[in-house]
């Protein structure tokens, strides 16, 4: 019963609210960003140990960290998200909700990984602040992003929104590839378990953001699509 997938599940989200929790806490006490990044690589590890989660990275160490990139990954699971966190050798943001930022402590914590605010109620207000997070991006924030904007089934690679890479343009830094594998068959999109296993996340070449839009933007999607397909070894399908 201990080692079921819905008690894997329970024991997940539990350990994820609490080092949550820990961040806000620590943040309203004072504690500068690096230690919130630090909480954070400390959060993944205590995920793979709790569940039994082995992550298999590669090709992260022939990237130059020094620079921002927007990481763009296939998504298959909810446990994406502790791949990157175990794989990447810095901590990442990600584009989230301008609301969430209004939330006492938590917008320091998400602030200290980066995480950049995008407000979609308004298009002149979304334009705004997606100018205002390609600053950010520029600055020195990586940011990592799903661009099929929801989970597949593990088995294809599915259209990409275009948000993600007018980001990228609009920074002027390159969209990073990253394949993913296996996060399916541990977490289904049903949520129903976590299983133990493997997940196998590799990485590809930077891949330079056009300085225009038109079609040198649809090629630029076309490209980080193919590499993804590629590394994840799926095709790509709609």
């Amino acid at each position: 019963m201990l080692e079921s997938p819905p008690i894997r599940l329970a024991v997940g989200a539990s350990y994820t609210m609490y080092m949550c929790q820990r961040a806000m806490l620590e943040k309203a006490l004072g504690c500068d960003d690096e230690r919130v990044r630090v909480l954070a690589k400390a959060w993944a590890a205590g995920m793979r140990s709790r569940l039994k989660i082995e992550i298999r990275a590669e090709g992260f160490d022939a990237v130059d960290w020094s620079q921002p990139y927007v990481v763009m990954a296939n998504h298959q699971s909810y446990l994406d998200v502790l791949a990157l966190f175990s794989a990447l050798p810095k901590t990442f943001g990600v584009v989230a909700k301008a609301e969430l930022f209004k939330i006492p402590f938590f917008a320091g914590v998400m602030r200290a990984l980066g995480c950049v605010s995008v407000d979609r109620a308004q298009r002149v207000d979304a334009i705004a602040t997606m100018r205002d997070a390609a600053e950010r991006v520029r600055a020195g924030s990586t940011i990592a992003v799903f661009p099929e904007g929801t989970r597949s089934r593990g088995d294809r690679i599915q259209p990409l929104k275009r948000g993600p890479f007018h980001l990228a343009r609009l920074a002027g830094v390159p969209a990073l590839p990253v394949g993913i594998r296996g996060s399916h068959a541990l977490m289904p999109r049903e949520n129903t378990g976590i299983r133990p296993g493997v997940i196998e996340i590799r990485c590809g070449t930077p891949i330079p953001a056009p300085k225009t839009s038109g079609a040198r933007v649809n090629e630029f999607v076309a490209n980080v699509r193919s590499e993804m397909g590629r590394l994840a070894e799926v095709p790509l399908l709609d």
